[in-house]
């Protein structure tokens, strides 16, 4: 029943978006301007039950009048969300709701970074990081040219200084010809070695013993890109609303229904889906999902939790290890048969330093990483005009929205000082009177300081999908995500 709803999805949007702005396709690098606030109005929601829903809940009683119903509610217009939305949104089937607490798409994590589309080098070889770095780059490129989202294929460096850095980036070359094979974009090879000598014959400010070469490296308008995902997810249907943060979650669990494969489904998890409520500004607001996409960025966990706590109050099989009425319950790598144990995050504030005077380097120059690859160092990246800017440092805070720079400490000469000195040990020429202080990033990190690389988590169980830990190559893998999310639910 949950799966052709989408024959009201007109009367539903009139009923969720009154005054949904919709966005033109565009690439501008203007930050957008944020929208009019849009006022969700208790009275103009409709109760939307067909009356075969209506009959299989008889026998349950809703705490909260539920005033919206739809297939997929995704929370989070980061541009995973985004992304995810737009795919299920394009499937043609079903409704999609994306939700964010935020006045606008995009205002955290995903529009404070480097907006570098990765190749997929450094990860482990089966780490989902790297498998949907990998795809994304290829279906981001190509999103980019289809709808006209700015992007520049700058290629990178990652320089070594070392002997041992050498022989990393030569380990890192004979794994990048191990996973990268030719495709009609790129049919050369996926990275190479350049000698010192040829190093200054192209770059004469980068300083190193060898650099690798990623030609498939490139950056990105992530703010275009994301005006095009919202556009495209209300041109096919879905609805985008903000200003809508999510307060409660919990399983709708009821009795009275038709066996499954011989079972009783009133022993069953996710067979009636999820009342979610949120807050706005006219008040609260419970919407009834089949299925539900966590994709909340640095509030992951907290999402998360609000289902743990419901979850928890629930006996016997309906804690969390029944079965679901949908199909991705299978055994294999996408479905998962068991739930989810909580995860924390570690927010990580990253500060980006801009440079007043011209550029040094023509494309996008990194050290050798860390090897926990808790950060891939202070790097060198262009914004499409083609300035400089370096970053992020790595900084683990408590606030999620503190995106403020201490002009006494981050900004300060002795520490613009130390950030040059930090980039001179690659890039010859900086002034440190040049740099400034720009902006700050939260990534939203599984792994705390000092611990070993964790990768994406991506878990769907019972109908609930989260996303998890989405950090950087998260822009690169975004659409792959979607892809992957998609996969996972049909």
């Amino acid at each position: 029943m949950w799966r052709h709803l989408a024959s009201r999805s007109a009367s539903c949007k009139r009923a969720i978006t009154a005054g949904l702005h919709h966005l033109p396709l565009s690439s501008s690098r203007a930050r957008p301007t944020h929208r009019e606030t849009i006022l969700l109005k208790q009275d103009q929601y409709r109760r939307l039950f067909s009356s075969s829903v209506s009959a299989s809940l008889a026998a349950y009683t809703p705490t909260e009048t539920v005033e919206y119903e739809v297939d997929h509610l995704v929370i989070g217009a980061g541009v995973v969300g985004l992304a995810v939305a737009e795919r299920l949104a394009s499937r043609g089937v079903g409704s999609t709701l994306l939700v964010d607490k935020n006045s606008g798409a995009g205002q955290e994590t995903s529009s404070r970074n480097s907006e570098v589309i990765h190749a997929g080098l450094y990860y482990p070889v089966d780490s989902l990081k790297t498998k949907l770095c990998i795809r994304g780059n290829e279906l981001m490129y190509d999103f980019c040219e289809k709808y006209n989202v700015q992007y520049r294929q700058t290629t990178k460096w990652v320089v070594g200084q070392s002997d041992a850095d050498l022989e990393y980036l030569e380990g890192l070359s004979k794994k990048a010809h191990a996973l990268l094979y030719p495709t009609k974009r790129m049919p050369g090879p996926p990275t190479f070695i350049l000698t010192q000598d040829q190093m200054l014959s192209q770059e004469p400010h980068v300083k190193g013993k060898a650099a690798l070469v990623s030609p498939r490296t490139g950056i990105v308008d992530a703010h275009g890109l994301m005006h095009t995902l919202e556009a495209r997810i209300q041109d096919k249907g879905g609805d985008v609303v903000f200003q809508c943060e999510v307060i409660d979650i919990e399983r709708i669990c009821h009795d009275g229904l038709p066996k499954v494969n011989g079972q009783d489904q009133q022993s069953l998890v996710g067979t009636g889906g999820f009342r979610v409520k949120m807050a706005s500004p006219a008040g609260s607001v419970v919407v009834k999902a089949a299925t539900v996409i966590n994709s909340a960025g640095l509030y992951a966990d907290k999402i998360y939790n609000l289902l743990l706590a419901r979850d928890s109050s629930v006996s016997g099989a309906q804690a969390g290890h029944g079965l679901s009425n949908n199909k991705n319950d299978d055994n294999n790598s996408k479905r998962c048969t068991t739930p989810l144990p909580p995860f924390k995050l570690h927010p990580c504030k990253g500060h980006y330093y801009s440079y007043s005077g011209p550029a040094l380097a023509s494309r996008l120059v990194y050290p050798v990483p860390d090897k926990n690859l808790a950060s891939l160092g202070t790097h060198l990246t262009l914004d499409l005009a083609g300035r400089m800017r370096f970053g992020p440092d790595v900084l683990y805070v408590d606030r999620l929205d503190d995106y403020t720079i201490d002009s006494s400490t981050v900004g300060s000469r002795a520490s613009l000082e130390m950030i040059a000195r930090v980039v001179g040990s690659y890039l010859g020429s900086v002034n440190p009177s040049l740099l400034y202080a720009d902006y700050a990033g939260i990534r939203p990190k599984l792994a705390g300081p000092g611990e070993p690389f964790r990768d994406f988590i991506i878990h769907h169980h019972g109908g609930f999908v989260n996303l998890a830990g989405i950090e950087s190559p998260g822009l690169t893998s975004s659409l792959a995500i979607a892809e992957y999310v998609e996969e996972m639910l049909y």
